[in-house]
């Protein structure tokens, strides 16, 4: 990880002082704030081996900075898998 220093007005101060994980979050709004293309990958069928469904999964940013393919399964389970 790197540092970026951001300045907040004193509203969006107290909000960020009341999230858990501020640092986290600002990381996952730009992700899913970045323009179309940067990383992006096509929907694709997983299996959910716990119900044996197939389930489409579209590739996402999570919250720890990294990307997976998550889908919500029938059974209602979410669904997510990252490539090796």
């Amino acid at each position: 990880m790197r540092n970026k220093m951001i300045t907040l007005c004193p509203t969006s101060y107290e909000l960020a002082q009341k999230m858990p994980n501020f640092s986290a979050w600002v990381r996952q709004r730009l992700l899913i704030e970045q323009p179309t293309g940067l990383v992006n990958r096509p929907d694709r069928e997983i299996l959910h081996r716990k119900c044996d469904s197939f389930v489409l999964a579209s590739w996402k940013p999570l919250i720890d900075g990294t990307f997976a393919w998550v889908g919500d399964c029938e059974c209602g389970d979410l669904v997510t898998w990252r490539e090796n």
